[in-house]
């Protein structure tokens, strides 16, 4: 074994030294850590805000109101988005369907805003008028999309529901007087 030289010994005796008086309270103190907010396991937004907004929209029209769509029958999807060159800050609405209308465009149910903020793309969620299981599925699936993730929530995994509850139609909607019957 190889032995230190004499002058290694007494600096690394002196650096030693320094760090243990530094924590013998001579006034001297570490800064304090920032308080860390979120998730470990939340997955990044990736991109900017027109990317993000492309796969949200895409997975949102696939998924939540594609054929087999929960929200299909009871939701009317709306979105607004600016240009990339204005910094594509984007939202997308739910809204309750409205049967009785030219426009069936109802009350807003659900709102995500997609922005950029300092280089950044943030995702903000707005739960309206859904119901709270349906609203967290909402998120959940937007989350995963503004990741670079795909695909569908399967149903089975608690997720979304088959029977996903739809708004509660207005009143007189689809009340028709019968027709008398001939004999």
């Amino acid at each position: 074994m190889r032995s230190l030289p004499h002058q290694a010994i007494l600096g690394l005796a002196a650096i030693l030294s320094g760090l243990v008086g530094g924590c013998s309270g001579n006034g001297s103190s570490l800064p304090s850590l920032p308080e860390l907010t979120g998730s470990v396991t939340e997955a990044p937004v990736v991109g900017s805000p027109t990317e993000v907004y492309e796969r949200i929209a895409r997975g949102a029209l696939s998924c939540w109101f594609g054929a087999a769509g929960p929200l299909k029958a009871g939701y009317v999807y709306h979105a607004d988005a600016d240009p990339p060159g204005k910094g594509g800050k984007a939202e997308i609405s739910l809204h309750e369907r409205n049967r009785l209308s030219d426009n069936p465009k109802g009350m807003r149910a659900y709102r995500i805003t997609i922005a950029a903020e300092k280089d950044v793309t943030t995702l903000t969620f707005e739960n309206i008028k859904m119901l709270e299981p349906m609203a967290l599925s909402l998120e959940t699936d937007a989350r995963r999309w503004s990741t670079g993730e795909i695909g569908c929530t399967p149903a089975q995994s608690g997720g979304w529901s088959e029977n996903a509850p739809s708004p509660p139609a207005p009143e007189n909607e689809g009340k028709r007087k019968r027709a008398p019957k001939s004999n």
